[in-house]
Parts: structure tokens; sequence; C-alpha cells
């Protein structure tokens, strides 16, 4: 067992234990660490220098995108930092609305881009970022045809599993008509204060509750609520009620909120270029919040999903998508 500890000015001092991560089973035989590292908004310096921190703390889960214009970064990161391949859980995400033809380009493209001149570069997971392009185009003809460019991708061994982001149900049954491997993951936007009764509709959580029962894993990205505005923003991290729960464990709120989703199995990618915050987002396995704790953490009703306003109720947008 190693152990680092890490100073920071005005932080205190975080040790960080790197014990095997527990893990989700996303596909047979593929396993997703349930604590990992995002970098949407990094540009590749800044990708690489916190990917390498977050690899040299222990952490074997990094999330990228094409859309990022970071993996150029994120693959220096990995290649220079000693780890093999194999141990670490890499998830990138090509754009939707594409075609078959200009999604398996997207997917060839992807890799190079992490890991150029490599004839047996691989993602551990891919996904499709959007459910059209970004301006609402492609519709489901679309969805169907980049599905099968990703059926193809994983099949010739580019992916260990594939997957979809922002979808809704609509989108996919979509998929499911005409899939032969079923998505793994759905990666949306989740966090506290989007499980209480004024807050999780399903247009707001992306349908969470049918994601499971067609088995697809349901993970978060803005875990800490990032795309938050106003007091929001510092919800989960300063707000009354995770500090004075991570008070009780000498945990910070960010830790909390992070905690609470894990411990329902749910796999978050928080980012940071603090080292002592990339350590504390780790952090989150050697103990446990109490039945009362997590009850008032999915009762608060704050931040709502940060997206649109639909007759008063904030919505995350995505299921407008047609």
């Amino acid at each position: 067992m190693l152990a680092f500890a890490i100073a920071a000015t005005a932080l205190p001092l975080v040790e960080f234990r790197s014990d095997p991560m527990p893990s989700v089973e996303i596909a047979p035989g593929v396993k997703m660490p349930l604590a990992g590292f995002g970098t949407w908004q990094y540009n590749s310096s800044l990708a690489e220098s916190s990917v390498a921190t977050a690899l040299s703390l222990g952490c074997r889960h990094i999330d990228t995108a094409m859309g990022y214009n970071n993996q150029d970064g994120v693959g220096s990161a990995i290649a220079k930092s000693g780890i093999a391949r194999e141990d670490i859980f890499l998830v990138s995400k090509i754009p939707g609305g594409f075609n078959e033809a200009d999604a398996t380009a997207a997917l060839d493209q992807s890799l190079a881009q992490l890991f150029p001149g490599n004839a047996d570069a691989y993602v551990d997971l891919m996904l499709v970022h959007f459910p059209a392009t970004w301006g609402g185009e492609g519709g489901k003809a679309s969805r169907q045809a980049e599905w099968k460019a990703l059926e193809t991708f994983a099949k010739a061994g580019k992916a260990k599993a594939i997957g979809i982001s922002h979808y809704c149900k609509k989108h996919l049954d979509d998929v499911l008509e005409i899939a032969t491997i079923p998505p793994a993951v759905n990666q949306v936007q989740y966090h506290v204060g989007m499980a209480s009764p004024a807050t999780s509709s399903p247009n707001a959580t992306d349908d969470k509750g049918y994601m499971k029962t067609r088995g697809v894993t349901y993970e978060s990205f803005s875990p800490l609520c990032g795309p938050c505005d106003g007091d929001d923003h510092m919800e989960l991290i300063t707000g009354q009620l995770v500090t004075s729960i991570g008070a009780k464990y000498g945990k910070t709120g960010a830790q909390v909120a992070l905690k609470w989703q894990v411990q329902q199995g749910i796999p978050v990618i928080p980012k940071s270029s603090n080292p002592t915050h990339i350590a504390q987002n780790l952090d989150l396995f050697s103990w446990t919040l109490s039945d009362a704790d997590m009850a008032a953490l999915t009762a608060h009703p704050k931040p709502a999903v940060a997206g649109d306003m639909e007759g008063g109720v904030a919505v995350s947008g995505d299921c407008d998508v047609e």
C-alpha cells in the first residue's frame, strides 16, 4: 500500500492511500472505477499536467472528449506516466449528429489524437457525446448510424465498451432498436440537489430511472455542479449542508457531495488542477455516510440541474432534442 501526503496553503494536510478503488461493471468483464478525473474546459497543457498529477495520486479513471480539444495532452500524460495502459480506464467521446462514415472517421481521429502512431491504441469506453449535433440536428437516423459505427469500432478491439451521453429515454430507445451491443453507460449531469421531489423529474435527470431498467450505468459529470450559476456554483463545496455533514467525518463539503453519489454506485468525474483537491476527490472510500446524512443530501433541493427552465422547473434540456 502506498500513501501520499500533500500540503497546500490554507488547506489541510491530505493523505490518499492507493488501495484498489471500488468499481462498477459496465459491460461483461469491463469495470469502471467509481471515482475518476474530468478534463472539460482544460486546454492541452493543463489537461496534461492535471492528468499527470491525478495519475501520480492513484487515479486510474480519466475522462476526455474529442470536443474538449485536449486529447493530445491527456494521451501524453498517460504515455509519460509509466503506468501500464491496461491499468488506466480511459473514456473519450465523439460528437453526435454524424452519419456512419463521419462517425467512423471521428473515432479513428480520436485514437490518433490520444495515441499518435500507435496501431494498438484503444479506449476503455467510447461515448457519443450528444444525441444530435450541438445545434440539434441529426435525429433518429443519425443516432442509429452513429451507433453502428461505434459497434464496428468496439468489435475491432478499439473500445472495450461503448455508450452515450446526454441521452434520454427516446434517444436510448432509438439505439436499442438496432443495437447488437447495448450502451454500457449514459454520462449525464447529476449531483446533490437533483434527487429531491422538487428537482428530480425525468427531464432533469435524463430519465435516470429508465436507464436503470435498461441496464445502462448512470455516470455523473459535473458532480459538484460546475456549470451552476450564482450561489449554486459553490453550494456543493462550501454550502451549509455539505460542510456541516463533512465536519462529522473530517471531510470537505465537496467530498460529502461526491460520496453521496459513489455510495449509491454512481461513478463521478470531478476535475481540479489543485493536487490537494484531486487527492480529496479520490478519498471517498475509507468512510461511509450514515443513512440519515444520505437522506438529508437526497432531500436537499439545490442546486437544481444547470440547464433550462420549463414551466418554472429546471430541466437539463437534453430531452427536448429530437
